[in-house]
């Protein structure tokens, strides 16, 4: 007995696999991620995700399209702080500069993991199957323009916003992440530690602190009796006292 899927299901799972694809970061040991919230600022070390090849794979909550993501690094050798406020002003900036996309991003993903299916799955309508399909066309094109409008307007480097676009046209899912590519590709002058303070709220600067000495100290027991490290370690002291001293807003 063989189990069948009919090709009305293969494209609906097509869809919800290549949204999950493309939603999935792939982030170093030392990196971590910053994003807003309606309630300030979030920030999550790369430790939270599942370790694959001596990475982290993370994936962001899937209901929150709209919100732009930060891709940051951070050293465990080299932590000064407090940074610049000019940077962390700018990085808020920046994450103003995507209200457009919200309408046609939660547009498009009405029609694509409610109107198409329910077309192909529900209604059985080729009629409807083509009046979703022109509809997710239009919006993902609405989503181009929106790209190229970004770049042009020096939000976003003009090459990636072209490659951007182009890559959303061909693949409509791909469009759901734009925000997010767009703003992973922003370059933002200071380190993840920096700006988290100057962007988290006090109890969660503090968590995060807290969440950095943690892994820290856990590398400083792993080096401490093999000599080669002891530069290493010095320099790992040194920032983690920085840190303890910073983890408190005064």
């Amino acid at each position: 007995m063989y189990f069948t899927i009919s090709t009305q299901l293969q494209v609906v799972l097509a869809i919800v696999l290549f949204y999950l694809y493309d939603a999935a970061l792939l982030l170093k040991p030392d990196e971590g991620l910053l994003r807003p919230l309606r309630s300030g600022w979030r920030a999550q070390l790369a430790s939270r995700g599942f370790e694959l090849r001596q990475n982290r794979v993370l994936w962001l909550p899937v209901f929150v399209l709209h919100q732009p993501v930060y891709r940051q690094r951070w050293s465990a050798t080299q932590i000064q702080l407090p940074a610049d406020a000019g940077s962390s002003a700018a990085v808020e900036a920046h994450a103003r500069s995507f209200k457009a996309f919200v309408l046609p991003l939660y547009l498009l993903a009405a029609l694509l993991f409610l109107g198409l299916p329910s077309a192909l799955l529900v209604l059985h309508s080729e009629l409807l199957q083509l009046i979703a399909l022109a509809l997710i066309y239009l919006s993902t094109a609405w989503l181009s323009w929106l790209t190229l409008r970004h770049g042009r307007q020096g939000h976003s480097s003009q090459t990636f916003a072209r490659s951007t676009a182009l890559q959303i046209l061909l693949c409509p899912p791909f469009a759901l992440n734009v925000v997010r590519k767009l703003s992973l590709s922003y370059e933002i002058q200071t380190d993840l530690l920096q700006t988290a303070q100057a962007l988290l709220s006090d109890s969660d600067w503090q968590d995060l602190a807290a969440l950095v000495q943690q892994l820290m100290q856990r590398e400083m027991d792993e080096i401490a009796e093999l000599p080669e490290y002891a530069p290493t370690l010095a320099q790992m002291q040194q920032a983690l006292r920085v840190l303890e001293q910073n983890s408190v807003r005064c």
